[in-house]
């Protein structure tokens, strides 16, 4: 099998196996191939989440949790085992919340608010305030967007811009005491997008996880180390 619509007739997906029991969900300006290595040691369904890869563009923004939703009305119900990268983890982390999954696998997932961005987001939410009075100018707010923002969000425009700043502001921390499910957080020692210390905090949270740390890897460890992630899934 290869690339696949699903049902709704606009999502694509990547699937070796005929009845998947695991679900792969990528990071932010990704793709399904991030797990083409993994996906062919342990065979699943790989999306390509809307607005990213093969999948057509967002009509309107949408925040983590109506992913979670989207995606439940369209994945098999055999589906027992979610494996989220980054912003997919966001998502897998609604998702587990919405139907019974065994396994939750969750790499490199910024479950909990990073002050730093978040103080800046503060910031940028009272200059469009000023902006809206009158105060302050649509080119300023814009040249502050431009040059304080992440690179994703600089790389994104419209309402993927508008999707990823609803990711952003998605709060998870209140969530992770509702998960039944079995968590496995993997985490690059060396990640700087989201610390180690975001994967510790969460495994205190979480009563049922186990954090695994991979020393001398960073955020995307899917293209750089997928071993690691593989004896993680061997192991559930």
């Amino acid at each position: 099998m290869a690339f696949q619509l699903l049902s709704d007739g606009t999502t694509f997906a990547y699937s070796n196996i005929q009845n998947p029991t695991v679900c792969y969900l990528h990071g932010w300006g990704r793709d399904s191939k991030d797990f083409s290595k993994i996906i062919e040691l342990l065979p699943g369904i790989a999306v390509d989440l809307p607005g990213f890869g093969k999948t057509q563009n967002l009509n309107e923004s949408m925040n983590p949790y109506q992913y979670a939703v989207y995606l439940d009305n369209l994945l098999p119900t055999e589906i027992s085992t979610l494996v989220g990268h980054s912003f997919g983890g966001r998502v897998a982390v609604h998702l587990s919340l919405l139907r019974e999954i065994n396994n939750l696998v969750l790499i490199g997932v910024p479950l909990i608010s990073n002050p730093v961005k978040t103080s800046r987001i503060n910031k940028l939410s009272t200059l469009k305030f000023l902006n809206k009075i009158g105060l302050v100018s649509n080119n300023y707010i814009e040249l502050l967007k431009n040059k304080s923002g992440s690179i994703d969000y600089r790389n994104s425009e419209g309402v993927m811009r508008d999707t990823l700043v609803k990711a952003v502001n998605d709060d998870l921390e209140r969530k992770l005491s509702l998960i039944q499910s079995n968590v496995n957080l993997i985490w690059g020692e060396d990640d700087k997008e989201v610390p180690i210390s975001i994967g510790k905090i969460a495994n205190k949270l979480i009563s049922n996880s186990k954090l695994t740390i991979i020393p001398n890897h960073g955020h995307n460890m899917l293209r750089s180390n997928p071993d690691s992630i593989v004896e993680v899934l061997k192991k559930l």
